[in-house]
């Protein structure tokens, strides 16, 4: 199974599980590469925390004063919200189990499920929401959806409302700094991407969706993300040296995870063919890839024989792939960042500035490997490179800089052993 891709996660559920008639749930828009960034997310939320937490504790990372009011009791709206955000929520996914068979089928499309109605005004394309469902699902998820907040405010009222205040610290801020990765990440993995292949969007106006999730640069993700973390972080007064050591190993993490996702969607992020003979001892899965079934549906003119899916092609020459070399390297990094933070934490900068040396060398290395053919060339200095090989130097550069002045720095603040030397 190794050696195939599943552009949806569905996909490789109904072939685990023998591609039974109750596993089939293809119709569903469950992407492959959108499961592993969103681990990634998770990854690098859990590991962030953890770090930020540890800083914490050491006084380190300090937090804001903030006032809060208490005691309040539950107010009829909010159980109201809730019930109706549940009702919407589970009756569809309810819904899916009921319409399972028209949908497996075709009968019904996805779509159509979802939106009955997508050709009238905004009231009905509204009301074509409740056409296909399950009320019973919709009721019973509402309602106890409702009935936890209820339960949970009515747990913490007072007799009276009292107003003081509390310290929040960085770790508490993970919900803004994942809205911030998300959505400064895509933005700024798209603006990278026009910048090398603009060709990628000339459908943008046919298929937003596809034409912003087809082609994400990794570094314009990192480098966007990373300005709003610095914004943010200002903005809330963390201090920003163990703020951004704490969070560059999750994020080494979570590229290795998004990378699993490059692979098992077959997204083009591959290498170049690998013509070689394989030796007995290496795995076919770690040698070379045809990747039959990729989602970009890459050289037409090679179709599996008998394939009735979505996307029945494969790359007549096997390739390296490069996405399993990379998430084997980002765990390498990882591994050796999640080392070296204890011993780094008094000395505050230095390990983001070793990512930042490891990150430029892991990833200008794979792209020796990877194909990019279709990539615009930056020339400097009467040398072709990517994109990606710039951003890699530049990287590299900036760590080993601010390794050597960090060094410098805290080397001349640390207390000096003297010796009694008397006779």
């Amino acid at each position: 199974m190794l050696l195939r891709c599943y552009p949806k996660i569905t996909d490789w559920i109904y072939f685990a599980f023998h591609q039974s008639p109750w596993a089939d749930f293809r119709f569903l828009p469950l992407y492959s590469y959108g499961f592993w960034v969103a681990v990634g997310f998770f990854v690098a939320a859990t590991l962030s925390v953890k770090e930020m937490k540890r800083r914490e504790a050491l006084g380190l990372l300090t937090g804001v004063e903030v006032e809060i009011t208490e005691g309040e009791a539950p107010k009829v709206l909010e159980v109201l919200f809730y019930f109706l955000f549940g009702f919407v929520v589970f009756f569809k996914i309810s819904g899916i189990f009921v319409f399972h068979e028209m949908l497996r089928t075709k009968q019904l499309a996805f779509s159509s499920y979802m939106l009955a109605n997508g050709d009238g005004n905004l009231i009905q394309k509204v009301l074509s929401v409740f056409t296909y469902g399950s009320y019973i699902g919709g009721i019973l998820g509402g309602g106890a959806l409702a009935f936890y907040y209820y339960y949970a405010r009515n747990k913490e009222k007072l007799s009276a409302v009292i107003t003081k205040k509390i310290m929040v610290y960085p770790s508490d801020s993970i919900g803004d700094l994942l809205i911030i990765a998300l959505v400064l990440g895509v933005l700024g993995s798209n603006l990278f991407n026009f910048l090398e292949s603009p060709e990628d969007y000339k459908n943008f106006w046919q298929d937003p969706a596809g034409s912003i999730f087809s082609g994400l640069s990794i570094y314009g993700g990192l480098i966007c993300a990373g300005l709003g973390f610095l914004v943010y972080a200002r903005w809330k007064k963390f201090n920003l040296a163990p703020f951004f050591d704490s969070i560059a190993p999750g994020f080494m993490m979570a590229n290795g995870l998004g990378r699993m996702g490059c692979q098992t969607a077959g997204d083009g992020d591959w290498g170049v063919a690998n013509l070689h003979l394989k030796p007995d001892w290496v795995p076919q899965f770690l040698w070379s890839s045809h990747y039959e079934n990729n989602i970009v549906d890459y050289d037409p003119g090679s179709v599996i024989k008998g394939c009735n899916e979505d996307h029945c092609h494969f790359l007549a020459n096997a390739v390296y792939p490069t996405p399993i070399y990379e998430f084997l390297m980002c765990t390498a990094v990882f591994l050796i960042l999640w080392a070296l933070r204890k011993r780094l934490t008094n000395k505050p900068g230095i390990l983001f500035a070793v990512f930042m040396i490891l990150i430029g060398m892991q990833r200008y290395s794979i792209e020796q490997w990877r194909d990019l053919s279709g990539r615009d060339l930056y020339h400097v200095l009467g040398m072709a490179f990517k994109q990606s090989e710039l951003i890699s130097i530049a990287l590299f550069a900036t760590g080993i800089a601010g390794t050597v002045y960090l060094y410098n720095k805290y080397k001349k603040t640390e207390p000096v052993n003297h010796v009694n030397s008397s006779s």
